[in-house]
């Protein structure tokens, strides 16, 4: 018998020193994005396709060495420049779907700064691992967002 299905909705918030259109342009630019957006210090995260618009897709490989850990497959679904994104990614590894989450993103300006929330609504689909995996990835990325802009 397939175990249960596990759910978790988490909320990530964070101030940046910096405007609301280089929060925003720190996802829609990949050299950007690709500074930022890892789970940890050990994983290398390498795309394989970039599309950042409405209806296109990301495909990224997570490497720790040259051994492939995860393959995650993003398709966007809704971006205002500046503003809002909103996506879904399904988490691969070894063939095997891990999870899939719906990730929206929500950026404002806030005094002389920008206040980005993100939010996780996952899917775990074999093992109730992946849903610390994902939150605990997206805290790490969000800290390296913020040193990377604010460098």
């Amino acid at each position: 018998m397939t175990a249960l299905m596990q759910h978790r909705t988490s909320v990530l918030e964070k101030h940046f020193n910096v405007s609301p259109a280089r929060v925003f342009a720190a996802w829609a630019d990949l050299e950007q994005r690709a500074k930022w957006n890892s789970p940890s210090d050990d994983v290398v995260i390498r795309y394989t396709e970039d599309d950042f618009s409405v209806g296109g897709k990301d495909v990224s490989l997570c490497l720790v060495g040259d051994h492939i850990v995860a393959e995650v497959v993003g398709v966007y679904h809704h971006i205002v420049a500046g503003e809002q994104i909103i996506y879904t990614e399904i988490i691969k590894s070894e063939d095997q779907v891990q999870g899939v989450s719906q990730v929206s993103v929500g950026i404002a300006p806030e005094g002389d700064g920008t206040h980005m929330v993100v939010t996780l609504q996952t899917a775990a689909v074999s093992s109730g691992d992946i849903l610390d995996e994902v939150a605990a990835g997206w805290t790490a990325a969000m800290a390296k967002m913020q040193a990377v802009l604010e460098a």
